[in-house]
């Protein structure tokens, strides 16, 4: 389960690091899929907030927030790893923290699979980029290897659920 969740960290930075639309975080949070055009939806999927319900136990209520806020972390790490003011370390911390409350808050063994193919999904996706990315000449051939080490590491744990 650690291993995962740091595959699942190692893969999200980068996909916010490598994607495309970098430089966008701050407004790809705010938005719906409608309003994004060419931003991925299974980025916007990761990069949204859960809303707390009025029904919700206490726990719950507490579990929800501290995915936005794990949420917002990542966001406020990826700008100033973008303004130079912070280095990967950081980026990489809070994206595990990210992961880490998606997982808690999966209530059972389907939804913590359902969140497990989310990531997957999130990882093929990056996967692919970085892959065309090298293909133009830009990237790193290691960010490459830890998105595949990521992906297969969630399928790994994909097949141990079952």
């Amino acid at each position: 389960m650690r291993y995962t969740l740091i595959a699942a960290a190692s893969f999200l930075a980068v996909v916010f690091l490598f994607s495309s639309w970098a430089g966008t975080i701050p407004r790809v949070a705010a938005q719906t899929p409608a309003n994004a055009p060419g931003v991925s939806p299974e980025i916007l999927a990761f990069l949204k907030p859960v809303a707390i319900a009025e029904g919700d136990s206490e726990l719950q209520m507490k579990l929800k927030e501290r995915h936005n806020v794990a949420v917002k972390l990542l966001e406020e790490r990826l700008n100033e790893y973008k303004k130079g003011v912070r280095d990967i370390s950081v980026v990489f911390e809070a994206a595990r923290f990210t992961a880490e409350a998606k997982l808690a808050l999966a209530e059972n063994a389907e939804a913590r699979n359902a969140v497990l193919k989310q990531f997957l999904d999130v990882a093929k996706l990056i996967e692919s980029n970085l892959t065309q990315q090298l293909a133009k000449g830009f990237g790193s051939k290691a960010d490459l290897e830890l998105a595949r080490y990521a992906r297969l590491t969630l399928e790994v744990e994909l097949l141990r659920a079952k």
